[in-house]
């Protein structure tokens, strides 16, 4: 009769074990699921606001291009070349961009998928150390820079950062910095290896 005591003990204070452990799982799921309803909440609420300011279509394709906007254009698929060009037209039905190459030298016209295109102006902070890609000096070629001084307003509301450009050093392997316009600038458009 003894060891039939020990073993009821045991069995209760198993199944209070449990019972608490259920306990606690519910307290957590309902804390997890309040959480997940508050969010819900304000991502409905910040929705709404995006969409009334016309910002939603924005995040939703990657920017709202107008003409004239200046985009970085991958001319084919895959490469890590970057050129620099202006906004034609946008069609948000079918993602295609129509765009002409800022080269004075070139008439050339693009008709481009959005995977190929990143529309301009969407960098506004950086810090000494980032990498990003820039157009170089008097040219409408994208690079890989490191940022050198972090950006700076000019008068007429337009700012510049300095750079240093990637395998850009002197005749001594000396790297200059070089000031970009932040309007030619994008973030690095994949993962670099």
């Amino acid at each position: 009769e003894d060891e039939y005591d020990k073993l009821l003990h045991l069995k209760q204070k198993c199944f209070k074990l449990a019972q608490e452990k259920i306990l606690v799982a519910n307290q957590a799921y309902s804390v997890v699921d309040a959480a997940v309803r508050r969010l819900d909440f304000d991502l409905a609420k910040f929705e709404t606001l995006l969409k009334n300011t016309g910002e939603f279509e924005a995040s939703l394709f990657g920017g709202v291009a107008k003409p004239n906007d200046l985009a970085a254009i991958q001319v084919n698929p895959n490469s890590t070349d970057w050129i620099l060009a202006k906004v034609i037209s946008h069609d948000l039905g079918t993602g295609m961009y129509k765009l002409s190459d800022e080269d004075v030298e070139s008439n050339k016209i693009f008709n481009l998928p959005e995977s190929q295109v990143v529309v301009l102006g969407g960098v506004d902070r950086l810090s000494r150390g980032d990498i990003i890609y820039a157009v170089y000096p008097d040219t409408t070629s994208f690079y890989q820079a490191t940022v050198a001084q972090a950006p700076r307003k000019v008068s007429g509301g337009g700012s510049f950062v300095m750079v240093n450009f990637k395998d850009d050093g002197d005749e001594n392997g000396v790297t200059h910095d070089k000031a970009v316009l932040m309007k030619h600038v994008m973030r690095v458009p994949y993962v670099l290896t």
